[in-house]
């Protein structure tokens, strides 16, 4: 009976991790087929969340400059209690789901409950640049998120050339 208990509760919970795309983990790289830009949308109930990457490719040492837009593009407000200061964040990963570079590591927020608002017809804009530094050359997968909508991941690939 013991046996059968812990075979549901496993089969629940791959069955959560599928639903929610969390067991899916970044999508694997390919080459960028701009090596100035590359982008990616994503929508959900009215909200548009973006990924661009400027450039695509750079060399070793390069910088990636990251702009995520929320854009609400239903026609009523859309508000997202967070649980700190943290609106947003970058994770770069590795072919093979390594995660390499992540632009909150270190960074600390507010902590405290904070409500936003997306009015209809509003954005929301975040940059940031990833200087890659000695990350090894190859194919890496970026994702942004607005940390009010987590699950709502558009990724980018982009490259580190050999130099």
């Amino acid at each position: 009976m013991r046996s059968t208990k812990v075979i549901v509760i496993f089969t629940v919970l791959v069955a959560a991790l599928a639903v929610c795309g969390c067991a899916a983990g970044p999508p694997e790289p390919s080459k960028p087929s701009n090596k100035q830009l590359s982008s990616a949308v994503e929508k959900v109930n009215g909200i548009s969340v973006s990924l661009r990457s400027e450039p695509a490719v750079t060399n070793p040492g390069g910088t990636f400059s990251l702009t995520l837009v929320i854009r609400n593009l239903s026609g009523k407000a859309a508000t997202y209690d967070l649980k700190n200061g943290q609106l947003y964040d970058f994770i770069a990963f590795q072919k093979g789901g390594g995660e390499v570079w992540r632009w909150s590591q270190g960074v600390m927020f507010t902590q405290a409950l904070n409500p936003v608002t997306l009015e209809p017809g509003a954005s929301e804009v975040y940059k940031v640049a990833w200087n890659t530094g000695s990350t090894a050359p190859g194919l890496y997968t970026i994702q942004g998120y607005f940390t009010g909508l987590p699950d709502v991941r558009p990724a980018v690939s982009v490259e580190i050339t050999g130099g």
